[in-house]
């Protein structure tokens, strides 16, 4: 019996709706970034339709494009929901592709939340996925998203790591998205580093990139972009040129967004190059632009400019009491949205407008509010920084750990397979050996727990106490000033104006202080973020010497930061001579920092029990054909019948809970690595001497 006519009319009917979905999809997937409202459209009608026909691949790949639409329009939670019902979807379908790009959206979504924690991690399990398959572009995005969190952590060098690894994809596949996306990332981590010349280099390449595929949102972000280069480099011409056309372009596909932000950024190149009437055009109409679309915190920086631009007294409307007006809407605007940065910014300026029209009370006011705020900010940034530092270390360990868990489960199941296959052994030796591998396994997952925490307390702690001095002196000269207001204040009330203005000079260099040594503060943490990147495998020309002093600086400050007592006399001697060396200094630096951690509690616990007076020693040299890095203390020693186990994995001396007993086998594993040799000259009761063997072929 054949199939009914009416099954088959229905089978065909269904057969045709199911293709029209398909179709529609990839019509939606290929504009989703060059022409984001045709995506949002395309994709809200494959939902529908699949809903109403109850096509499950059609309904998961509409709602995951629908998804992005809504990220694209910052509407998170919308997003959020949409993007969770795919991955059910695309979980029942056993979908890798569409569960690594959910992964990615959701990585997307909690950056912008402020969680880059959660987003490092939603993107890293997205990258696993799609590495299990021949799809480049989502490699290629997956990279670029991750290289964005970590910029916006403000760890440059992994950004530029996975941008660079985004755009090698992108390049060989010829993948327009990742790799102008990649570009215009990369020249803004120059731009942010004041490198105008090499921002330019990949903001233009960028540039040409959006407009060869069409994406006109890109473009006029780029153009904006490149302007800003411009400003900066005071080519004022360049920058209007540049700001300009995005404005243009951005009013043709009415981005209300990108038009406030070209029309504030002509707005500052005008008043920078003393065009204040063209200034005041520009504010005027990015102001009100930011008005309507409810960018209160814009509105508030708009206002606040165009106070400033009515304060200059050579500009032809100048208007004190217009200023005051503006200022205040500001002032009003900002606390609103509690935005500190900008609070600092608003005061200073009502500061210095109140002084200029002669109000000293109210000047004074403000100028005490400014200098609160800028120590919140200083505060702020440096507690933002170390937080960041500490979720990038985590991240990268998680990511290690798990690798690590990978191999060894397939040793097990290795092993496994082998004793399965031993045709002698007996059903209960299989349990027993089972059942040791299980508590082996446990053991192991306890052991290496303890020594990624250990690490990361470690490097907290010296972190924690390097930054500590300069700290004091922001606190202590802030404390400074807010006495200083106080005599300004009484000096002010007693009509003495020249002691008033001597005061307000002592202030003025108190706040340069304050500024150098946050900056000073925030070179200390950007010097720490080197010491969280995991190893890249490549080897770099490095001075041995200032490696091992880095570490020593490291290893001791984390020492005080656990005990503040602790009184270790710290000796070096490093041959001036020695040249660079060819090593992965990352690496190479984990052996030195844990010979010195062991040095440490070596002389610690010997002074415990006798009293004497630890001492720690590190000295590099060059000898023969070999650079030697070494490590002394006069510790306890080690015991003769135990020197031969030390390098062992999980063989430890330190009490239970102190010590993983991984440390000096990883840096055997390091060593070895590198074609070299660590060993251990030691004598019970006089102390121990580590030494890092490295062939002069890796010394140039």
């Amino acid at each position: 019996m054949g199939t009914h006519p009416r099954c088959r009319q229905y089978q065909t009917n269904m057969q045709f709706l199911k293709d029209k979905i398909d179709q529609l999809n990839r019509q939606a997937w290929d504009v989703r970034v060059s022409d984001s409202p045709l995506a949002f459209e395309l994709s809200k009608e494959t939902v529908r339709l699949s809903r109403e026909i109850a096509y499950t691949k059609g309904l998961a790949e509409g709602l995951r494009t629908f998804g992005f639409s809504h990220i694209r329009l910052s509407k998170n939670n919308e997003a959020l929901h949409l993007l969770q019902e795919a991955m059910h979807l695309f979980e029942s379908l056993n979908d890798i592709r569409g569960r690594g790009t959910i992964f990615e959206y959701y990585g997307i979504i909690y950056r912008s939340l402020g969680d880059y924690k959660a987003s490092l991690e939603f993107l890293y399990k997205g990258l696993e996925l799609i590495e299990q398959l021949s799809y480049s572009e989502g490699e290629a995005l997956a990279h670029y998203h991750l290289g964005v969190t970590y910029k916006y952590l403000g760890n440059f060098d992994r950004a530029l790591d996975h941008l660079l690894n985004s755009l090698s994809i992108s390049e060989r596949e010829n993948l327009w998205v990742p790799m102008s996306y990649s570009l215009n990332n990369i020249g803004l981590i120059y731009f942010e580093t004041e490198d105008y010349e090499n921002a330019l280099s990949y903001l233009n390449q960028s540039l040409e990139q959006r407009r060869r595929s069409g994406d006109k949102w890109g473009e006029a972000g780029s153009l904006d972009n490149i302007g800003l280069c411009y400003l900066k480099m005071a080519q004022y011409e360049n920058a209007i040129d540049f700001c300009s056309q995005s404005l243009t372009i951005s009013t043709s596909v009415n981005d209300q967004k990108g038009q406030g932000n070209s029309l504030f950024h002509l707005g500052n190149i005008y008043e920078q190059s003393a065009q204040y009437d063209k200034a005041l055009e520009n504010y005027e109409r990015a102001l009100q632009i930011r008005r309507e679309v409810g960018d209160r915190k814009g509105e508030a920086e708009a206002s606040l400019f165009l106070a400033e631009l009515y304060s200059v007294e050579n500009f032809s409307r100048y208007d004190i009491r217009q200023a005051i007006g503006l200022m205040a809407n500001a002032l009003k605007l900002g606390d609103e949205v509690n935005a500190n940065d900008l609070l600092s910014k608003i005061h200073y300026g009502f500061y210095k407008i109140c002084k200029k029209n002669q109000k000293a009370n109210e000047a004074l006011m403000h100028l005490e509010k400014y200098i609160s705020a800028e120590k919140e900010i200083h505060t702020a940034a440096v507690n933002k920084k170390i937080l960041n530092l500490e979720i990038s270390h985590r991240v990268e360990k998680s990511r290690q750990e798990a690798e690590m868990y990978k191999l060894r489960n397939v040793e097990l199941a290795n092993l496994y397979e082998e004793i399965k296959k031993q045709k002698e052994e007996t059903e209960i030796q299989k349990r027993n050996t089972e059942q040791a591998l299980l508590e082996l396994k446990a053991a192991q997952t306890q052991l290496i727990h303890s020594e990624k925490m250990a690490s990361l307390g470690e490097l907290t702690a010296g972190i924690a106490h390097e930054i500590q001095n300069p700290l004091n002196f922001v606190n202590n000269f802030s404390d400074l000033n807010a006495e200083l207001v106080d005599e300004l204040r009484t000096e002010l009330a007693a009509g003495n104006t020249q002691e008033a203005l001597e005061i307000a000079g002592t202030i003025k260099e108190n706040e340069e202080k304050i500024n150098y040594h946050g900056k000073r503060a925030d070179g200390i943490v950007k010097g720490m973020l080197q010491h969280s990147r995991t190893s890249t495998g490549q080897k770099v020309l490095t001075d041995i010497n200032a490696l091992a002093a880095e570490y020593l600086r490291l290893g001791y400050h984390g020492l005080r930061g656990k005990d503040k007592d602790s009184t270790v006399l710290v000796q070096t001697d490093f041959e001036k001579e020695i040249g660079n060396v060819n090593i992965i200094p990352q690496d190479i630096g984990r052996v030195i920092l844990n010979l010195i951690n062991n040095a440490f509690y070596a002389v610690r616990e010997r002074q415990k029990v006798e009293g004497h007076e630890p001492t720690v020693r590190v000295a590099t040299k060059k000898v023969g054909d070999k650079v030697l890095v070494s490590v002394a203390d006069n510790g306890s020693g080690i015991p003769k019948n135990i020197v031969d186990k030390i390098f062992q994995p999980f063989f430890t001396t330190k009490p239970t809970g102190q010590g993983t007993g991984l440390g000096l086998s990883l840096a055997y594993d390091i060593v070895k690595a590198h074609g070299g040799e660590i060993s251990v000259n030691t004598k019970e009761g006089e102390g121990s001497e580590f030494i890092v063997e490295l062939s002069d072929q890796t010394s140039l």
